[in-house]
Formats: structure tokens, C-alpha cells, sequence
């Protein structure tokens, strides 16, 4: 249980001397452990001459330090009790373990004394016991376990706004420890003290309060969370080193902000722009820029509206670039630019402006393709639709039929509006002969439209497409001499991961995040001065949902300015691990329920190129049996399931079983069955099908069909 205010300050007040540890009370580093300042070492150096002359080294550095350390220590045992090593005497047993020479040395001893300088901060819980022991006029000793120097640690006290204590005792220079408790009558002897009279402050259970107690000082033991967790993600193939690394730079910029402001009373929508958002948005930025620096574009143009966040970030992240390409934002979507690049007729990619979850009538798709229906009810009829008020479910082949009867027409309204779409892309490609785009991702639609666009005014343009994810599908949309690369799905990922994350909700929670604070494109329009604009849709549900996005991103921007301040010299190309992601799949897999509740009723536009209809991630049923109904079109299916509260419905529910297998449904229908249980009981669980809401959540990856 920790210490109240009152009852630390009423110690203070009691005693003449007070104690404090230094390293991980009051001060901490801004990694998840202090080991993790080695790994930073090794990124810092490995784009340097030292990797170039000494990679074995480098590359081994993090695991040589901490041997070395070891192997220091016990040598010392033999001389002492204590086994207290300095820092000088570490980096000549690391010498000694590698063959390293004396340049090296001291270039690996400066890249660590830098970044320990740079990551230490104050605690403010300790702080504040240390600011009202000096107003309490008490004496102040600092006594730490230490193989940096003092005159090292006296440095990074004074850079967290530590002075005024009396005295500091560092065990490498004293042959003295708290661990083995040498340290404490050593303090009182110097102090001239009598022990009952001293306090002592510290994070370590065994060093400084049990065997501070037994030395007969008054102890307040002040835990803190440690560690790196273990980030849970479905990736595979990345040495353990990357994502480690990552993992413990992203525990440490959480736990530096949790330690300096309430997050109970944050805001919850910048809670977890930080917490999940900040972590994804920095490593998909580290990816651009890597990719950026190894094979530079002419320029760089940001699809919006999805890249607000990327056109936000990305110039601080190429700043320092030799060969920093401009990097524009256009106003372009799939409602703006997909009909006008039709000049040909792929029904596939007919396919997308014809989907949704909830059914539209011919009518309605007739006119998103520019088209007045009233003149084609004949054409509809022929196609098998019995009015243009009938509507149309996913993958209706009469809508194909339908389209197919009448792609002259949508051909001649392309042709009409491709003009202006062109002049205003004209802009941004000028003479370019190499362009990175870069958008969300999917399935690579966008791209596919810009390349036909393009063709006929920049036959020559190279065009590589930089994704957040892309789908499997893509493939179809991949054009030869063009390449499409996504950060969080790679050839080889298996499709589960694609069904898992980004199906069952991935995809919408993601584009949440990254929206702009303003609508999407519809089409182009020319000002009184003759220049194109963009004609943006607005709406006042979309400006309810941008509100919270912008309260998300003002978190996770947080997030990436803490980062680029603590970290942003790290070169990128060993930032590239998915790990960034780990919060992201978590969130998208299996989310807290405060989760749930928080993005559930986010509206997300049901289709392509239509804003105004739109449907919630996660919507709340009134009654249980609603509930596989209401799944079948909800964005974001474990946040629906922990939402309603059915993962931790382990009973069989015959409603779900029913409606999760046509095949057994149809035999209770007919009689055959007497109901779902009987077969669950006697068949279904031996075949492993889902027979409750908790066996479908343990299961997420098995994405609920949208029709039977």
C-alpha cells in the first residue's frame, strides 16, 4: 500500500536526516528498464563509421554491456565483499571482452553518459518529498547503488532540478552498497547521526526498506511499475532486438506521462490518441522516413483525408534529410477521382462503388455514378430489378448485368469530369519523374486511379505507394513499374492477421484516428481566379465525429513530440518494427470494455464516396437476442461483443449457434434438428464450431458473415 501525503510528511518532520535513493526514485529514465539505454547505443551507432570499422561490436553491444558489468562485479568479489564496480572499470572488462579499442571505448562511454542525460526527469511524487524535506530545513543525503561516477549522477540531479542536499554517496566510490546494507551505518558515521534518527526514501524493496529497517533507519518504501511488457502481436520475423527496443521506448514515454499528470482525470479521448495512437502514428512516420531516406522520391503528396496526421508530422521527422523531398497534401478520394479514371470498364472496381452494409436502391447507385436513373428503368428492368426503388445486396450479379448495360454512359461522364481532375493532380506531380504517395492503404484503389489519370499527361512517372496496411486484393490494382508497400501488412503475413485486424474493425478505427477536421473531397471546381479547388463535403455528424478525432490526435501528437524529443536522432531504418503497432492490434482485438464504450458509437460512412449515411463501430443492443443481427453490420465486431457485455457469455446461445451456421438452421427448420443445443451437444462442440458469445470472442479472428 503506498504512503499517503500526510503520513511521508509527518516522518520527514520527525527525523533530522533524510535519505533518498537516486536512480528510479528521484529520478527515472525514460525507457521501460535502465538496461534499455545499451540498446539505444547500439541504434544510435549503427548507421555510423563504428559499425562500418567494428559491426560485430555494435551489433553485440547491448548483451557485451551488461556481461561486462557482470563479469566486472564478480571479478571485484575477489578482492571485497561488495563487488562494487566504477563505470571506467565496466567499459575495460567490455574491452577486454571484445577487443575493442580505446577510440571505441570512449565513443560507446559518451553515446551512454549522452543518453543518460537526455532520458532522466524528475519524479514528482519523490521530488515533492524532497522539496518539503528542504523546507523543513532537514539535512538531505542521496545514496545510491551506482557505477556512474558522482560527479555523473550530481549532472542528472541538477538537470531534474535536484540541489541543495547535503551530501551524495555512489557505492562505486564509497565500497559501499545499500544491497548488502554497508552503506547505512557508513552515512550515519559521516552524517554523525544516530540511526533511529535518519529516514530513508526508495524504490527497492530489498535494499532500501528491509535492509535499511534492519540497519535501524525508518523506511518509506516508494514502488514504481517497471519493465518491458510483452507486447502481443500477430507479426513474426523480426529479430527480438527491434521490437524490444521499441517496446521499451514506448513503456517509457507512458510511464514518464503518467508520472506527470493525472491520467484518471485525462481527457479519454487523448488518453488513448496517447496511448495507442501516439505509438502507431510514430512508427508508420519512422517507416515513411526510412523509405524516404533510402531511396528518395522528387516529391512526396499525401492522399487525404486519411494522411492529415502523416501531413502534420512527416517535415519534422525529414528534417535533417540531405535530399528532403516537398511533400504536398491533395485534397483527392475515391468520390473525386475513381469514376473520372475510369477509361476503360473494370467491373471490379465498379465492385467498390456499389458496396456497403446497409442495401441502397439501384436509384441511389445509379446516381453516384452520375447517372439520372429516371431514363434507365427499362435498362434496370432488363438487368432483373423490378423498380429502381428495389435494393441491392452486396455482390448482386444484376448489378453487374446492370452496369455492363450502361458503361457507355458512366464511360462518357468520366470522360467528362476527368479533365479538371487531372489539371488539379497536374499541380502537385509537375515534372516529377519518381512519386511517393502515401495513404491509409486497403486495396489499392486510389493509386490505381491516380496512375490512370496520369497516363496520358505523365506517361513517364514512377509512382510508389506507401500504405498504413493493404489487403490481399490489392494485387488487382497493381500496375507494372509502379509498386505498392504497406508498413503493417507484408507479403507472406498470413491472411488471418488481415481477418483479425483490420476486417473486424481495424479499418474504420484507424481512418477515425487519422481524419482530417474537414470533409471529404466530392469533386473539383474552378474559383473566379481560375484556380481548381476542391469541393469538400461537411456534415454535421461528420463534425461531431471530428471533434473527437482531433481530441485523439492532440494525444497521440503528444506522443510523437515527446518522442522526436527524447529519441529523434535515432536513426529511423532500426525503427521500423511493427511492434509500434502492438496497442493498435490490441485495441482492435480484444479491447477493454471502457474501450468499447468510448469508440462504440463512432460513425463511420457505410461506402465508398458516401459520407451521409453512416453506421456506429460498435452500437449498443437493447436485448441480447438482437445481438447476431445487429453484429452483421457492425463496423467493429470484438468492440460490439465487449460492448454488449458477451464475452464473458460462456452459455450456449441458440440464436448465435443458429445464425453463425445456415446448414443447421436450415435442418431445424425442416424439422430435422430439435434445436441448435441438440446438434452443438452431440456434434457441433466435437467440430469445433462457436457455441457461445465468449468462444466467438477467444476467437476473433472469425469475422461474423455478412449474409449467409
Amino acid at each position: 500500500m503506498r504512503n499517503s501525503i500526510e503520513t511521508v510528511r509527518e516522518h520527514i518532520e520527525s527525523h533530522d536526516v533524510i535519505s533518498f535513493d537516486v536512480f528510479d526514485t528521484l529520478i527515472f529514465r525514460a525507457v521501460a528498464k535502465p538496461a534499455s539505454v545499451f540498446a539505444l547505443v547500439k541504434l544510435r551507432l549503427l548507421t555510423g563509421d563504428a559499425a562500418l570499422y567494428h559491426p560485430h561490436v555494435i551489433d553485440a553491444f547491448p548483451e557485451l554491456r551488461v556481461q561486462a558489468e557482470v563479469e566486472a562485479r564478480r571479478d571485484k568479489r575477489g578482492d571485497d565483499e561488495h563487488g562494487e564496480v566504477t563505470f571506467d572499470e565496466i567499459y575495460d572488462k567490455l574491452a577486454q571482452l571484445a577487443g575493442a579499442d580505446a577510440a571505441l571505448v570512449r565513443l560507446l562511454k559518451q553515446t551512454e553518459l549522452e543518453f543518460e542525460h537526455r532520458l532522466v526527469y524528475r519524479n514528482p511524487e519523490a521530488g515533492a518529498m524532497f522539496d518539503f524535506a528542504r523546507e523543513c530545513g532537514k539535512r538531505i543525503v542521496l545514496c545510491s547503488d551506482m557505477y556512474l561516477p558522482a560527479d555523473v549522477v550530481r549532472s542528472l540531479l541538477r538537470r531534474c532540478g535536484y540541489d541543495g542536499y547535503d551530501a551524495l554517496y555512489v557505492s562505486c566510490e564509497h565500497a559501499r552498497n545499500k544491497h548488502l546494507g554497508t552503506m547505512f551505518a557508513y552515512v550515519c558515521a559521516n552524517s554523525n547521526v544516530a540511526p533511529e534518527r535518519v529516514l530513508h526514501i526508495g524504490d527497492n524493496e530489498h535494499s532500501d526498506s528491509v535492509m535499511a529497517r534492519s540497519a535501524g533507519w525508518t523506511a518509506i518504501h516508494l514502488p514504481h511499475a517497471n519493465g518491458v511488457r510483452k507486447a502481443r502481436t500477430p507479426w513474426r520475423g523480426e529479430r527480438p532486438f527491434y521490437p524490444e527496443t521499441v517496446a521499451a521506448i514506448v513503456d517509457g514515454i507512458r510511464r514518464k506521462r503518467s508520472l506527470e499528470r493525472d491520467t484518471a482525470s485525462a481527457d479519454p479521448w487523448e488518453q488513448l490518441g496517447f496511448d495507442v495512437f501516439g505509438p502507431l502514428f510514430t512508427g508508420f512516420l519512422l517507416w515513411l522516413r526510412a523509405a524516404i531516406e533510402q531511396q528518395p522520391p522528387d516529391r512526396v503528396l499525401l492522399f487525404a483525408r486519411d494522411t492529415h496526421v502523416v501531413a502534420t508530422h512527416l517535415p519534422s521527422f525529414l528534417a535533417g534529410l540531405d535530399r528532403a523531398p516537398p511533400v504536398h497534401y491533395l485534397h483527392v478520394s475515391r468520390a473525386s477521382t475513381l469514376l473520372p479514371s475510369f477509361t476503360d470498364f473494370p467491373l471490379h472496381r465498379l465492385d467498390h462503388l456499389c458496396s456497403g452494409r446497409s442495401q441502397r436502391t439501384v436509384a441511389q447507385h445509379l446516381r453516384k455514378l452520375g447517372l439520372e436513373p429516371s431514363v434507365l428503368a427499362a435498362a434496370a428492368a432488363s438487368a432483373g430489378f423490378a423498380s429502381l426503388d428495389e435494393r441491392v445486396r452486396n455482390g448482386d450479379d444484376r448489378m453487374r448485368d446492370l452496369l455492363g448495360r450502361v458503361q457507355h454512359l458512366v464511360l462518357r461522364e468520366a470522360a467528362q469530369r476527368r479533365p479538371i481532375v487531372q489539371a488539379y493532380l497536374e499541380r502537385f506531380v509537375g515534372d516529377a519523374r519518381d512519386v511517393m504517395v502515401v495513404d491509409v492503404g486497403w486495396v489499392g484503389n486510389m493509386q490505381a486511379s491516380f496512375l490512370r489519370l496520369l497516363q496520358s499527361t505523365h506517361p513517364n512517372v514512377r509512382v510508389r505507394g506507401y500504405y498504413a496496411g493493404l489487403f490481399a486484393s490489392a494485387s488487382k490494382n497493381a500496375w507494372p513499374g509502379h509498386s505498392m508497400q504497406a508498413w503493417l501488412m507484408r507479403p507472406g503475413d498470413p491472411l488471418q492477421i488481415e481477418e483479425q485486424m483490420w476486417w473486424a474493425g481495424g479499418v474504420e478505427i484507424l481512418e477515425f484516428a487519422m481524419t482530417a477536421p474537414h470533409g471529404t473531397a466530392l469533386g473539383y471546381a474552378r474559383n473566379a481566379a481560375g484556380a481548381i479547388d476542391p469541393i469538400l463535403e461537411e456534415t454535421t455528424v461528420e463534425r461531431e465525429v471530428h471533434a473527437c478525432a482531433m481530441r485523439l490526435q492532440a494525444g497521440a501528437a503528444e506522443f510523437v513530440h515527446t518522442f522526436r524529443a527524447l529519441f529523434g536522432d535515432l536513426p529511423a531504418q532500426g525503427l521500423t518494427s511493427r511492434a509500434w503497432a502492438a496497442e493498435f492490434y490490441r485495441l482492435a482485438t480484444d479491447p477493454s470494455p471502457q474501450e468499447a464504450e468510448l469508440l462504440g458509437d463512432i460513425t463511420h460512412s457505410d461506402s465508398v464516396g458516401e459520407t451521409s449515411l453512416r453506421l456506429p463501430l460498435a452500437p449498443k443492443v437493447e436485448k441480447l437476442t438482437e445481438a447476431f443481427k445487429a453484429i452483421r453490420t457492425a463496423f467493429w465486431k470484438t468492440g460490439f461483443v465487449v460492448r454488449n457485455g458477451l464475452q464473458n457469455s460462456d452459455g450456449f446461445d441458440e440464436d448465435l449457434y443458429l445464425a453463425l451456421y445456415p446448414d443447421i438452421r436450415r435442418a431445424f427448420e425442416a424439422g430435422q434438428l430439435p434445436s441448435g443445443l441438440f446438434h452443438w451437444t452431440v456434434a457441433g462442440k466435437d467440430e469445433g464450431r462457436i457455441g457461445s458469445w465468449a468462444d466467438w470472442m477467444r476467437r476473433n479472428g472469425s469475422v461474423v458473415p455478412a449474409h449467409d
